[in-house]
């Protein structure tokens, strides 16, 4: 049995608020309040670090794929050695520390009982193209060896489904569709 509360009246000529009538103002304010149009968004290039393999898709761009993909998923061991291997690859050495970041989350993750208190792959894999100082165009070798590094440090033994390894093969078959 519950009932509406009544509603005021409303003037059909409604004004804005003045500054006035909330703060008490000093100096020049605009004199009414009034819900301004939103900005036009800008797009912006993405930064270059370094130098980029172009002919296809990167793993950089694989590994922010995978972000948007399982981005809610916790990290754990066979993430790290995924992008350990994908770092590797891309970068020829772990200079940009994406795999000590996922290192890191796992040290975390193991202590946190809750889920939604992990450290998340989108946590540690957004920006990957600007943070890696180096990246290239993802082939079948890069894929495979992501893939078998991941499923080595897993306990199910399968990588995870739309995970790093997941994202680095679709890309290695698609750069490799584009050469064709």
């Amino acid at each position: 049995m519950s009932k509406r509360q009544p509603r005021r009246p409303q003037a059909s000529n409604q004004e804005g608020i003045n500054f006035g009538d909330v703060f008490d103002a000093i100096g020049a304010a605009p004199s009414t309040l009034s819900p301004s149009p939103s900005p036009t968004p800008t797009v912006r290039p993405a930064p270059t670090t370094g130098a980029v393999d172009s002919s296809g898709i990167s793993v950089g761009e694989a590994l922010e794929a995978a972000a948007i993909s399982v981005g809610d998923k916790p990290v754990d061991r066979g993430d790290v050695a995924a992008i350990r291997a994908a770092e590797l690859r891309a970068a020829g050495s772990h200079a940009a520390g994406l795999g000590a970041k996922a290192q890191a989350a796992v040290n975390f993750n193991d202590r946190v009982a809750y889920d939604y208190n992990k450290i998340t792959i989108s946590d540690v894999l957004s920006d990957a193209t600007a943070k890696l100082p180096r990246d290239k165009a993802v082939t079948r070798e890069d894929a495979d060896g992501v893939r078998g590094a991941e499923v080595i440090n897993k306990p199910e033994s399968m990588p995870t489904p739309g995970g790093v390894a997941d994202i680095l093969a679709t890309a290695a078959r698609v750069n490799r569709d584009d050469k064709l």
